[in-house]
């Protein structure tokens, strides 16, 4: 076999076994709020930045009937914090007065919070979200 050929060969049969081992490898299952197995986010992400670097993402979810605000606390930030407070919550822009779907953590090590239901599906709304005292809002969706 010239030199070729074996470089084909040996690089079609190192291509198989990477897409055999994407193919088999374990999804990470997705995070869903508690009592709702099913939810899509909806609107846009913000981005906290605490001391110049990306600490936080927050979202708005939509499932089962109802708006969800949630929060995922980057590894970048857990990696040089010992603790955290979490607060988020669903604004509903016609009665914004109020909080919608709130939970709160403090002093946490967790890296995600999701709201509780916040039934406010057929108002426009966005999701706030805390990191300590640092916050951020998502899109409006109507």
């Amino acid at each position: 076999m010239n030199l070729g050929k074996k470089v084909a060969s040996t690089l079609g049969v190192l291509t198989a076994i990477a897409g055999l081992s994407l193919v088999n490898a374990p999804s990470a299952a997705a995070s869903t709020p508690s009592g709702c197995s099913s939810v899509s986010q909806i609107g846009s992400t913000r981005v906290i930045q605490v001391g110049g670097i990306d600490a936080a993402s927050v979202k708005q979810y939509y499932g089962c009937g109802y708006n969800y605000a949630y929060i995922y606390v980057w590894q970048q930030f857990r990696d040089t914090h010992t603790n955290w407070d979490l607060y988020i919550r669903i604004v509903n822009e016609s009665d914004s007065g109020n909080d919608y779907g709130a939970a709160q953590l403090t002093n946490t090590t967790r890296s995600e919070l999701w709201g509780t239901p916040a039934n406010t599906a057929a108002y426009c709304t966005h999701a706030t979200g805390y990191l300590n005292s640092t916050g951020g809002s998502t899109s409006t969706v109507c």
